[in-house]
Formats: C-alpha cells, structure tokens, sequence
C-alpha cells in the first residue's frame, strides 16, 4: 500500500572503485539491483527517482526519473539532497543502489515510526546506518548549508539534524542477521555466481 507524501529514491552516484564498475549497474541473482529496488519502492512511495550523480547511461531501463547532483562529486550527501531538491512529496524513502537485500519487513518499521521535519534511520552497533531512512524534504536548507560548508558525513549531518533514531533491537525483529544493511563494496562481497556487469 503506498504511503501518502512519500517520495522514494535510490542513491546511485558511486563510482564503485572498490567494486571495479559502476554500482548502479550491480546484477545479484540475475536481477539488477536498481530494477529490483524500484520495484520496492514502488509499492510503498507515491513516486520513486534514482539520484544518479553525473548522468551516464544505465544497462537496462528503470522505468522511473533520473536526477543529477546540484553538488557533483559531493558523495551521499549530495545524492540525499538531489533527491529531496526533485521530490514531489514530502519526505523520502532512500535506498542505496549497492544495498540489494533490504527487507520489506525493515521498510515497515521506518514508516511506522515516520515523524514530519525529522529524518528515521536506524542504530546498528552504535553506527548510524543513513540508508534505508526517511528524510524530509524541510531538511533541504540544512543539507544545502552543510555541502556549501564541506561538511559531507552523513553520520554528523544526522547528528545535527532533527533526527528519530530507531535501536538495533527494532531492526533484528524483522531482520535478525541485519542483512538488509549489507552494502556490496568490493567483489568479495559478491557470490561467485553473481556480477558487476
């Protein structure tokens, strides 16, 4: 069931150098990373955009808008911006495109603890964890002052920010290996039988 004023956004700028390709174009299980998050984010957001740093070419249609960084070469924080500065709802649900195991269940618990003007993202291992979370599209100035500045870390953007913070044991209900948080940064992190394409 979609949920009313939430955009979702797949963060898809990273160059993959530990990867040796391009993240977005990240394949596990035969399925494209990118096609399989839209599709989750389909069904819970209103409208769902790929924030895709420098436009380039993707492999394969993903059927929804691309947005360039306002802040290129700016990392996460830029995309997170982007994201917000496109979005039509307001707040957004933000993946990462190198994050291909994220529970429907862990997306539940984020919009059931949704809070207007503040972001929702989860504490794992006394590590804020930005992605999967919920921002707000009335963080924009504060996100725009921050990349302006050169503070780029999303772990301090959200500690200064108007932030719910969602403990680990919340996560482990749905998830109980935490794989949803397991980002594919080098081919080690792959399956032999899986690729970046």
């Amino acid at each position: 069931m979609k949920v009313t004023g939430l955009s979702g956004a797949i963060l898809a700028g990273g160059e993959g150098k530990r990867l040796r390709g391009d993240k977005a174009r990240l394949v596990v299980g035969r399925t494209p990373v990118l096609v399989r998050l839209v599709k989750l984010l389909e069904d819970v957001c209103q409208e769902v955009l790929i924030a895709i740093g420098k436009r380039r070419p993707l492999p394969f249609p993903v059927g929804v808008r691309l947005v360039e960084d306002h802040f290129p070469g700016k990392g996460p924080l830029a995309g997170i911006h982007a994201a917000l500065s496109a979005a039509s709802e307001e707040a957004c649900l933000v993946l990462a495109c190198d994050m291909p195991f994220v529970h429907r269940e862990l997306i539940a618990v984020l919009l059931e603890r949704k809070k207007s003007h503040h972001a929702v993202v989860f504490g794992i291992n006394g590590y804020l964890e930005p992605f999967p979370g919920i921002y707000p599209r009335s963080l924009l100035p504060q996100l725009e002052e921050a990349l302006r500045r050169g503070e780029l870390g999303v772990q301090g953007f959200l500690r200064r920010a108007p932030c719910v913070f969602l403990p680990e044991r919340l996560a482990r209900r749905v998830d109980p290996r935490l794989i949803s948080f397991t980002n594919v940064n080098s081919p080690e992190d792959l399956p032999r039988e899986e690729r970046c394409v």
